[in-house]
């Protein structure tokens, strides 16, 4: 599982929230947590897994702030979700280009869990109550996931 978000960006840093849950609870046996600030640090983190969850603050897809989106790679861009990135490229972006360069080697099985958070106004530490109410539904959407894997 990769989180992906910055901690000092509020919403932003939903994605490394659910990463501490699942470090504290446990996120099942044989799972590699990491954490990375922007998409384009997945990169190397793509090649070679047997399976791969992303975990990431997105604007829209429904449901208001707080509503987690369980999604497959394919339907990623199809969706009314946008990532909130500081760095220029999204995470469809990133999947797109570490498959254009190495499409032998990156992991074929890839999910999304996307909490919906509403477009930050500044940079600031802490999670809106929405996005913190979002992490243990998140945390759980990515253990069903790791179960459904098995």
């Amino acid at each position: 599982m990769i989180a992906i978000g910055q901690r000092a960006a509020g919403d932003d840093g939903v994605g490394p929230a659910v990463l501490d849950a699942l470090r504290a609870q446990g996120a099942g046996e044989g799972v590699d947590l990491c954490e990375v600030d922007e998409p384009s640090a997945l990169l190397p983190l793509l090649e070679g897994a047997h399976r791969v969850i992303l975990v990431d603050a997105a604007l829209g897809g429904g449901g208001g702030a707080g509503t987690v989106h369980v999604l497959a790679e394919e339907t990623l861009d199809a969706r009314d979700i946008a990532p909130i990135s500081t760095h220029g490229l999204t995470v469809g972006q990133v999947l797109g280009l570490a498959r254009a360069l190495a499409p032998d080697k990156v992991c074929r099985d890839i999910s999304i869990v996307a909490i919906s958070v509403e477009r930050p106004a500044c940079l600031a530490y802490g999670l809106s109550p929405e996005a913190l109410a979002a992490v243990p539904r998140a945390t759980e959407a990515v253990r069903n996931l790791v179960a459904g894997a098995s």
